[in-house]
């Protein structure tokens, strides 16, 4: 399955995999999860949250010597790349299954994971893929390591720690290429100027979006925010933008405006944008300019699920217009992704979805409520740093019961200070840590019949999605 291991450089040059690592051997890598675990164990670090300015302006120039080191991987397939607040996973998957749809081997780079952090480096293909094996994948790791293990030899200037963020990234794009992709949908880590996925050469920029995330870092305003998610935006590369807050289409115009990047915006492209929920699905009806009413259902459920396909289908009906429009409705339809409005049990019904800003539990909300208009029972957890009282505010009176939960251990977080909140703006609030014991004490207070909502943060999903996944 080694497609381009004997194209590479030859063992007496700098570049390619097959350099010798001079480092310590490392395990046998089998699969995806396994490669994730040994890059967290080199670099416990996940993000930048602690990068000083100047290491994060600097680590895209060490990112591009890296993929030159590599053989610059990345330009081996065309690419996509998503940045935004809200709804880029989700548009980063209609995208991904769009281009499975048109028969392209596709990989999808995104985050966080639910379940595996194989869905992470996602690789889809309309007639079979088969993961490679364990010679192939270990070899990867072990030239990624490499690059980890030669950092305190660089220039000063990049001899700052390498961020898990960034092992992971530069495994997937190699990886990529190694399996085969023709096309690549790169979804940016936190932002998007700074971000370790900003050295890609994409076909298109497309920014979802944007709300108050993340602000330690990214800034307090919106336009501040907007700013950095704007640096995906490249010279002459056209750009698709979902509907934004008018301070945030502002920052994008004149963004695309300064680079010469042709600019689309979903509410100036559609003339009509609808949506009909259910249990069963969204049914989304989509008008453009000079077009018929097209009418295609989605898998997945909400109002919001509509604008992310939606903005994927204008993304692609421009940037590749030979692909016909079924085949496009066709990958719409065929999207699924973990974690978002998921209706995972239907007696009582259980949604999870990893909504964690204002923006996001509203519009969760109001999806959640047409399809269960019945008060039900609320599971919550918001890790530090959420806005979690204007997200009490917005959920506490939608609900007869609440239980607030620990959102798993990866990030700090307050259960109990955050129960006070929620008691603020609700009677029945009640504080139980134990997800798996929290999701009991929601099947009893449902009774078998009411709706049962977790969100407020993936990592509380995905604890809850285990339990009742080695329930059934």
């Amino acid at each position: 399955m080694a497609l381009f291991l004997d194209k590479q450089p030859s063992q007496k040059t700098e570049g390619g995999l097959r350099k010798e690592p001079s480092m310590k051997p490392i395990p046998k890598i089998a699969t995806i999860s396994d490669a994730f675990n040994y890059f967290f164990s080199l670099s416990p670090k996940f993000g930048t949250w602690t990068m000083s300015q100047h290491e994060r302006r600097q680590r895209l120039p060490r990112m591009r010597l890296f993929l030159e080191e590599l053989g610059n991987p990345h330009q081996a397939y065309k690419s996509f790349h998503v940045a935004g607040t809200k709804g880029k996973g989700s548009t980063a998957a209609f995208l991904a299954s769009i281009l499975k749809a048109a028969g392209y081997r596709t990989g999808r780079y995104s985050s966080p994971h639910v379940s595996d952090p194989a869905e992470r480096i996602a690789v889809f293909d309309a007639k079979s893929f088969e993961l490679p094996p364990p010679e192939l994948l270990t070899a990867l790791t072990a030239r990624i390591a490499q690059l980890h293990d030669s950092v305190p030899q660089r220039p000063r200037a990049w001899a700052f720690p390498v961020c898990m963020f960034e092992l992971l990234t530069l495994f997937a794009l190699l990886y990529f290429r190694e399996v085969g992709c023709q096309y690549v949908v790169v979804e940016t880590g936190i932002g998007g100027r700074y971000d370790a996925t900003n050295i890609i050469e994409p076909l298109a920029s497309v920014l979802t979006p944007v709300d108050y995330d993340h602000t330690e870092i990214l800034g307090t305003t919106l336009e501040e925010i907007a700013s950095q998610k704007s640096g995906i935006i490249k010279p002459g590369i056209p750009v698709f933008c979902s509907k934004q807050a008018h301070e945030v289409k502002t920052v994008f115009r004149e963004a695309a405006s300064s680079q010469n990047a042709p600019a689309y915006f979903l509410d100036e492209e559609a003339e009509e944008l609808s949506s009909c929920l259910s249990a069963d699905g969204t049914t989304l009806t989509l008008k453009f300019r000079h077009t018929a009413s097209r009418h295609c259902r989605l898998a997945l459920l909400g109002d919001f699920q509509a604008d992310n396909a939606a903005l994927a289908y204008v993304t692609i009906s421009k940037t590749l217009p030979q692909l016909h429009e079924k085949t496009i409705e066709r990958g719409l339809q065929e999207t699924f992704l973990p974690g978002r409005m998921e209706l995972i049990l239907t007696r009582p019904p259980i949604v999870l979805d990893g909504a964690h800003t204002p923006l996001s539990v509203y519009r969760l909300l109001d999806s959640f409520k047409k399809i269960f208009p019945q008060k039900g029972i609320l599971i919550f957890g918001s890790v530090a740093g959420k806005k979690p009282a204007h997200m009490a505010r917005i959920l506490a009176p939608a609900f007869q019961k609440i239980l607030i939960s620990t959102p798993g251990n990866f990030k700090q977080s307050h259960p109990d200070a955050l129960c006070k909140i929620f008691q603020q703006h609700h009677a029945a609030v009640y504080l139980e840590k134990n997800p798996s014991a929290a999701l009991q004490q929601a099947l009893l207070f449902a009774e078998n019949t009411l709706p049962v909502l977790v969100t407020g943060s993936f990592f509380l999903v995905a604890d809850i999605r285990q339990y009742l996944r080695s329930l059934s």
